[in-house]
């Protein structure tokens, strides 16, 4: 059953509370390991719909395969004013296609939409976009502290998300997801290990993050 705007319920698990997702679908291109996008979608809005449903506040990356389905999500819940439901970050190197979805988040009262700066010398080519990624990342992390990070799916990106956000926020809890595929699924040995099996093993998305939910609010007490 489908749950209307007016009827959305909010709790307080995660008030006060920012979790990152990183996540994305891998491009064929440039990835030849194994991976799911329908499952990493569903296991993208089950994570979303978890952590906002629990009251946190979501950041990411303005991925173009990740930012609609964020806005999609948060748009279930109602508006809560002075705080951001979903906080996206971009890095000005990628304004000429930034996905319509990250520009509707602030117009739709629903997130904000962060840039950072491009780094001389980049380009917006997978060759040539470490510096400002890396800038875009750093100020993601330093501004939010997170209080844990969700991996989906993805690249090589995901490692280095996951690694940055240890480095930068230690105390951070790290849960990467593994049957979606991606390089999300090597990363299991970062996760909490009361729920490692869980993260390894179940395809039941919205029980999985609700554990997570649970998880990372009982080590906030």
């Amino acid at each position: 059953m489908s749950v209307r705007f007016e009827e959305a319920v909010v709790g307080v698990q995660l008030e006060h509370t920012s979790v990152f997702l990183g996540a994305s679908i891998p491009d064929p291109d440039r990835w030849t390991g194994d991976y799911d996008p329908r499952e990493i979608t569903d296991a993208v809005v089950a994570a979303a719909r978890a952590v906002l449903s629990a009251g946190g506040t979501l950041v990411s990356g303005a991925h173009p395969t990740m930012a609609p389905l964020l806005l999609y999500v948060a748009a279930e819940f109602p508006v809560r004013p002075g705080t951001p439901r979903v906080i996206i970050y971009q890095s000005s190197l990628f304004d000429s296609v930034l996905p319509p979805a990250a520009r509707r988040f602030e117009k739709d009262g629903v997130g904000t939409l962060r840039r950072t700066p491009a780094v001389p010398g980049d380009t917006p080519q997978p060759d040539g976009w470490a510096d400002s990624l890396r800038l875009m990342r750093e100020t993601m992390f330093t501004e939010t502290r997170p209080a844990a990070g969700i991996f989906i799916g993805g690249m090589q990106g995901i490692t280095t998300e996951l690694r940055l956000l240890n480095e930068l926020v230690p105390h951070a809890l790290l849960y990467p997801l593994a049957h979606p595929g991606g390089e999300a699924a090597s990363l299991l040995d970062y996760a909490p290990e009361e729920i490692r099996g869980m993260l390894a093993e179940s395809t039941v998305y919205p029980t999985v993050f609700r554990a997570v939910v649970d998880d990372l609010a009982s080590r906030l007490k």
